[in-house]
């Protein structure tokens, strides 16, 4: 049996997040599809093999030494490839440069490329050195991996650089996959909704990039409708927080709620929700959308990352356009029916996990 060793700098349950969750998903279907899986954490002791390391600056301390306990995994397990979860991780550029030092064909599952400032403070102005520093870097292992795996072909974004890269590099095999949903069976699970208020839900970490401060505008230009908006987070920026709690009591708005991911539970939320938003400012494929999807909500979102490939949802130009079409659509029983209908439709047919097997069975035959 071909020997795969996975790495990922977040594994859920400890990591709650959109790459937590895929990696532990992808896990499981390069199972599925025939390999002995192994996996490696950054800082993460649920898994077969832990680097044990805590950030870019805890490496840069003490470089030979994780690059040591990195090759010891390799030697320890002797895996046929090497598949990483994303770049700009560090843990993902130990085992690339790992692979091509011990000749082991390597995978790089692509989560989009984060290119940076989003705005201007000396933190981003840092990492934006950081990433002038690092193009070399990253361009050549684009062009030594063996296997590429993206969410979109053809995309002109930046957040999709590195597929761009990838396409212009001979011999390397590209493969368009898809991120898909937890709940994709549980759709007919029944969750009473309160068929007084409708809900539209917000799911993500809190930042300025997620830009949650949009639904705070959002909630005073619709707070003649009966409607609540529910930001459910489960990691946060404090600052960025505490400012939003402190504008909602300020403008003293009642038609939003900010929920801990801890208080409640994810697919009765989206189970009881009206429809799902996105406002972020920079996206690539949103796991949130997608699991709504799967469970007929479909979405309003800005026109950001691999959005537009999708069907489930209303793409929009700014805030008024996402304000006249939550007014259009508050007693338009057809049409939200209609939209359910084709969000359900569109994740069957592009984004369910027989489609993310297909992608990896792809992968498998090669090694056959």
């Amino acid at each position: 049996m071909t020997k795969l060793l996975l790495v990922s700098k977040e594994w859920t349950p400890k990591n709650k997040t959109g790459l937590g969750f895929c990696s532990s998903l992808h896990e499981s279907v390069f199972n599925e599809v025939g390999f002995e899986t192994k996996t490696v954490g950054m800082n993460d002791t649920s898994r077969e093999f832990n680097l044990g390391l805590k950030s870019f600056f805890h490496f840069l301390l003490h470089p030979l030494f994780f690059l040591k306990k990195a090759e010891n995994i390799i030697k320890f397990y002797k895996p046929d490839v090497i598949a990483v979860e994303s770049l700009q991780t560090v843990v993902s550029e130990i085992f690339l440069y790992l692979s091509k030092k011990n000749k082991i064909k390597s995978i790089i599952i692509s989560h989009g490329i984060s290119l940076l400032p989003y705005k201007i403070n000396f933190k981003y102005f840092f990492r934006a050195i950081l990433w002038i520093i690092y193009l070399p870097l990253f361009y050549w292992l684009i062009r030594i991996s063996n296997f590429f795996l993206s969410l979109d072909l053809e995309s002109q974004d930046n957040r999709h650089i590195d597929t761009q890269l990838s396409k212009r590099v001979k011999n390397k095999v590209i493969i368009k996959y898809n991120n898909c949903s937890r709940f994709e069976i549980c759709n007919n699970k029944i969750i009473t909704n309160n068929p007084n208020q409708k809900v539209i839900l917000c799911i993500g970490y809190i930042n300025h990039i997620k830009n949650q401060e949009a639904l705070v505008k959002l909630a005073e230009e619709i707070y003649d409708l009966d409607i609540k908006i529910r930001i459910l987070y489960n990691d946060f920026d404090e600052n960025y927080l505490n400012k939003l709690k402190k504008k909602i009591k300020l403008k003293k708005i009642f038609n939003i709620d900010l929920v801990h991911e801890n208080s409640t539970e994810i697919f009765s939320e989206i189970k009881k929700c009206w429809i799902l938003i996105n406002v972020s400012i920079t996206e690539v494929s949103p796991l949130s959308l997608i699991e709504g999807n799967s469970l007929s909500k479909f979405f309003l979102s800005y026109d950001v990352g691999s959005l537009k490939e999708f069907k489930g949802g209303i793409i929009n130009s700014d805030m008024s356009q996402i304000v006249f079409n939550i007014r259009s659509l508050y007693a338009n029983i057809f049409w939200i029916k209609k939209l359910e209908d084709l969000a359900l439709n569109d994740y069957l047919r592009n984004y369910s996990k027989s489609n993310l097997t297909e992608s990896f069975q792809k992968i498998r035959n090669y090694f056959l």
